[in-house]
């Protein structure tokens, strides 16, 4: 029997709402639809929306959740597909690295607001089978496009012990350096392949060091898993396209959930206010509410920072 899962609730989506100024006819795009959080916002304000998403089953399941709106399905691997001027909601199964094209090729005008959440789903998290979550005892694949040829089980197998400590350092872990260390000289022993292995040996180095509700594999985890999908390098190749797709005055907001997303962003936007593309509409990073934080745990690491078009 499938295990279910609940709703993946989306960050920051009141102030999403009232920044953007969610009206109808405004032009969304919504470059992680996920469980469609952000999607069904801007739909039910009377926006039309523009959602991407590589993940075959967050589309079936955002669909399924906003049975309201019949969408138009484009994937990136068809040749063409006729976009109607009116259109009300489109999806596109592709990586969100590719938007600049698939825009070009569809014809796609230029957007009244664009928004990227850089979390996991919960239903990508928790589903059985990917090896994402530490509580079952799963292949360590990982892969959210089974197109990729490699795993988090091989990543284990063929990064060296300074590799594995460079990587898990990236998703801010302060066990790294000994996790590294037993990695590597389990590896010898037998193959570290489910993540019951992988979630037992980070647990038992960092026994009685948990911090607060976090499991102690919380940041391994998100370390390997950035590193099958690519993340760093995707954002990298995302944002210098994000101010070509918004109208003058448009709104770019990115969601991260760790220090090094999060100073890439940064970064971004100060280049882009250093060449007068786009101007900071909040210095600091926005953080959740005391309301959003009782209703999600999951957002008490996000961080929600928005720019304008000014060029």
């Amino acid at each position: 029997m499938t295990k279910h899962i609940d709703r993946h609730i989306s960050a920051f989506k009141d102030e999403l709402k009232k920044l953007y100024g969610f009206k109808p006819g405004y032009l969304f795009l919504d470059l992680t639809l996920g469980d469609g959080g952000h999607t069904e916002e801007a739909l039910r304000s009377g926006c039309r929306v523009v959602s991407f998403d590589i993940d075959e089953e967050s589309i079936k399941r955002a669909i399924g959740y906003i049975k309201d709106f019949q969408p138009i399905i484009f994937d990136d691997r068809d040749e063409y597909i006729r976009v109607p001027k009116d259109f009300n909601w489109l999806i596109i199964k592709s990586n969100f690295t590719k938007v600049t094209e698939i825009s070009k090729r569809l014809s796609l005008p230029d957007f009244d607001g664009v928004i990227v959440d850089l979390g996991p789903s919960q239903f990508q998290v928790l589903s059985e089978g990917r090896g994402f979550s530490f509580s079952g005892n799963e292949p360590l694949d990982m892969r959210l496009d089974q197109t990729l040829g490699v795993t988090a089980a091989d990543l284990l197998a063929v990064l060296n012990e300074g590799e594995l400590f460079e990587l898990f350092s990236m998703a801010d872990e302060s066990y790294a350096k000994p996790i590294a260390r037993i990695i590597a000289k389990q590896r010898l022993i037998t193959p570290i392949t489910t993540t019951k292995q992988l979630s037992d040996l980070i647990t038992r180095i960092k026994k009685f060091r948990t911090e607060g509700r976090i499991h102690p594999a919380t940041k391994v985890f998100m370390a390997l898993r950035m590193a099958v999908n690519l993340e760093r390098e995707n954002i990298r190749l995302l944002l210098p396209q994000l101010p070509n797709l918004l109208k003058k005055t448009g709104i770019l907001g990115v969601i991260s959930f760790h220090s090094g997303e999060e100073k890439l962003v940064k970064d971004f936007i100060e280049l882009c206010e250093a060449n007068s593309i786009l101007s900071a509409i909040n210095k600091k990073p926005i953080e959740p509410s005391d309301k959003e934080l009782s209703i999600s745990q999951r957002t008490r690491s996000a961080k929600l920072r928005l720019a304008e078009k000014i060029n």
